[in-house]
């Protein structure tokens, strides 16, 4: 067997696992478990043949200092799972962390050219990690970052971000599944459109308040939901319209490069630090 790094990017419509050129995905949902996760872990390793050197897990919501995950609205059986020691049967080396706290560490690597520098995530919820001065921005309990909870007013009163702008919020306001939202919309459908786009429109508040609190030069945005039709676009012209016009010039906005594989790339790169 060969040693080898794996990544693990865990969401909440599915699950990602790499090892070098080596990737599967798997599908989860609200009902998915811990265990199914170390059971699809265990057949990976064993199908191709690895000696997990190394195991980097990126979970969405709050994972503490000792990789207990302590809130995940998304996958709610992980809430309270001490991961570490799980992970521990299958390999000696072993870290868990929110999955927007990995991908910046994926894509804020030339982080000290900037003085301010944020990476947003827009999945089935939403979140954000920010580099200040070379140095992550982490909180009292390492948790700075949870952009889907500002509160944002709405015509229903006022709700989290991730009520409105998230991916899930999208596709539970059309009753569609994920993969069935992004077909209605790539084929034009105009309810559909319409509902991205606001929920993009939505986005921009966000972006404009974190734009507006740090100042950042650098902001790079990624996840499965900006690549919906007319989301991105409404998200930008709506967090220009939100801006400071000098703050909005000095921010060089960017999408990722790593693609879907940004959280399990970044995992990978958080355990060699």
């Amino acid at each position: 067997m060969n040693r080898q790094k794996i990544g693990v990017d865990l969401g909440g419509t599915k699950l990602l696992i790499l090892c070098d050129e080596i990737e599967e995905i798997f599908s989860t949902g609200i009902s998915f478990t811990p265990e199914e996760l170390i059971s699809h872990l265990q057949s990976f390793i064993l199908k191709h043949g690895i000696k997990p050197e190394s195991i980097s897990l990126a979970v969405p919501g709050l994972v503490n200092e000792n990789g207990h995950i302590v809130n995940c609205d998304v996958l709610p059986a992980f809430i309270g799972w001490q991961g570490n020691e799980a992970l521990k049967l299958l390999c000696s080396k072993t870290i868990i962390l929110n999955d927007v706290k990995a991908a910046m560490h994926a894509e804020l690597n030339d982080s000290s050219a900037h003085a301010a520098s944020v990476i947003i995530m827009i999945g089935t919820g939403i979140g954000a990690a920010f580099i200040i001065n070379g140095k992550p921005l982490l909180g009292a309990s390492g948790w700075a970052g949870e952009l889907g909870y500002l509160p944002v007013k709405s015509n229903e009163g006022i709700k989290r971000l991730d009520e409105v702008a998230s991916g899930s919020a999208i596709a539970k306001q059309c009753a569609l599944s994920p993969s069935n939202l992004a077909l209605m919309a790539n084929n034009g459908d105009q309810a559909t459109l319409t509902v991205i786009k606001e929920a993009g429109t939505a986005l921009g508040l966000g972006i404009a308040t974190v734009i507006n609190l740090l100042n950042p030069s650098q902001l790079v945005i990624g996840g499965g939901t900006i690549e919906l039709p007319g989301y991105l676009d409404a998200a930008l012209k709506s967090a220009k319209e939100n801006c400071l016009p000098e703050l909005w010039q000095d921010c060089d906005i960017s999408k990722i490069k790593a693609g879907r594989k940004v959280a399990a790339l970044g995992a990978i790169r958080a355990i060699e630090q």
